[in-house]
């Protein structure tokens, strides 16, 4: 019992230390998020990384998505809000945030809105997103 305790802890340190965070500066919000009176979405956000906190990311730019971002991070009351806390209560152009993300594929199966749907990078979801 106790090897498997042991075998636990550290996958679980694993596991958190292979988290994606980085700071970066949005670039852009492009287009026009629509109300949350429909329906529920991940919208992607462009943003210049500054600096790779943890994890692996050699990319100067990354396409974010963020689960309803018209809803302050840390008040989203749904079966996403482990996936969208932090303290971020609106997003514009040239702010600057610490997002710790995971990919998006396999984490979100619902209604993206992705203006860059001709640029083929890597997509990843904003789980915390944090001034």
């Amino acid at each position: 019992m106790k090897k498997i305790l042991t075998l636990l802890l550290l996958l679980s340190a694993f596991a958190f230390s292979a988290d994606l965070v980085v700071e970066g500066k949005l670039t852009e919000v492009p287009g026009k998020m629509p109300t949350n009176d429909l329906y529920n979405y991940v919208y992607m956000f462009k943003y210049k990384v500054i600096k790779v906190v943890s994890g692996d990311l050699k990319k100067k730019e990354v396409l974010v998505g963020v689960y309803n971002p018209l809803i302050a991070r840390g008040q989203v009351k749904d079966k996403m809000t482990a996936k969208a806390k932090g303290n971020v209560r609106s997003f514009k152009a040239g702010d600057k945030h610490t997002l710790k993300l995971i990919p998006l594929e396999g984490n979100w199966d619902g209604a993206i809105e992705d203006e860059y749907f001709d640029d083929e990078s890597e997509r990843y979801l904003a789980i915390e997103v944090n001034q």
